[in-house]
């Protein structure tokens, strides 16, 4: 556990965003950091150390939870001899709203109510993504949904480029999947059902990762503020009448020349699209990577 209040280090509140962290925490490197002319001090360690700390929800979770601030309550108990009993209700008849039938009855309802609204949200809402499974290498872990297949790369691969995992949301033949960077991936939209995805998640080491030209901006997911260990997270997606493309890159905190890529091929129209795109989002939302 750290010794150091991380919030007080970035200079945030405890209620801060995580986006609000990453730029007070980028601000604060562009002053520090060695890289950008600035004296060698202690001070980029506190820096790192207060980001690994916050940028992940897990361990802030948990500092925030070891290190809990109580207040005094503002209220106190009324004293005893300034208490007055409310003189007693005159003795009426009594009647059905009186019967534990009708207090029944009012409980029942609102139960009904209750499960009514929850199958009204059930069926509204059949996108939103609900996670289980837990996929883990020597590289990163993540979630993913139940019904999606997931198959690790091969361990034999150059560690400068090499396939970590291959996600399907359908079934494919094992010669079809995608476990090694040096033999191409031909899963695309074409060769797939309709609303379905292909996702490879590919390592990278040495180096700096590239940057698409030009980067599109996007409606889903990770904002342009976002940042994992103070690298910029990028992404692009070209849509098709027949499908789309997305491709996200990732920097682990601490390695800025180590670096993830996850490039998932859509069929479908934009409707089934948008679908899987937050799909794959909420399972970016899950990755840990190992340190």
């Amino acid at each position: 556990m750290t010794a150091i209040d991380p919030y007080a280090v970035l200079g945030v509140s405890r209620s801060a965003s995580r986006e609000e962290i990453a730029r007070a925490y980028r601000r604060l490197a562009k002053q520090h950091h060695p890289d950008a002319g600035a004296t060698p001090s202690t001070s980029m360690a506190r820096f790192n150390e207060a980001w690994h700390m916050l940028s992940d929800p897990a361990r802030r979770a948990r500092w925030d939870r070891d290190h809990a601030i109580f207040e005094s309550p503002s209220w106190s108990p009324a004293q005893a001899d300034r208490y007055q009993r409310p003189p007693p209700r005159p003795h009426a008849p009594s009647s059905r709203m009186d019967s534990g039938l009708l207090t029944i009855g009012v409980i029942a309802s609102v139960a009904v109510l209750i499960a009514v609204v929850m199958i009204g949200v059930s069926v509204a809402s059949p996108d939103t993504p609900a996670f289980g499974p837990t996929f883990s290498t020597a590289h990163l872990s993540f979630e993913y949904p139940p019904g999606w297949s997931v198959v690790a790369g091969e361990s034999d691969q150059p560690r400068e480029h090499r396939v970590v995992a291959h996600l399907v949301t359908f079934d494919i033949q094992p010669a079809q999947r995608c476990t090694r960077f040096a033999d191409p991936c031909d899963l695309s939209t074409e060769a797939m059902p309709p609303g379905q995805a292909s996702i490879v998640i590919t390592a990278w080491e040495g180096g700096m990762p590239p940057v698409p030209d030009p980067v599109v901006a996007r409606p889903f997911g990770l904002s342009a503020d976002r940042f994992i260990g103070g690298e910029p997270a990028s992404f692009e997606l070209r849509r098709s009448s027949g499908g789309a493309v997305a491709w996200w890159q990732l920097s682990p905190p601490g390695f800025p020349d180590r670096w993830i890529e996850v490039r998932a091929d859509i069929s479908g129209r934009s409707l089934d699209q948008d679908a899987l795109l937050n799909q794959v989002e909420a399972l970016l939302a899950t990755v840990e990577f190992e340190e």
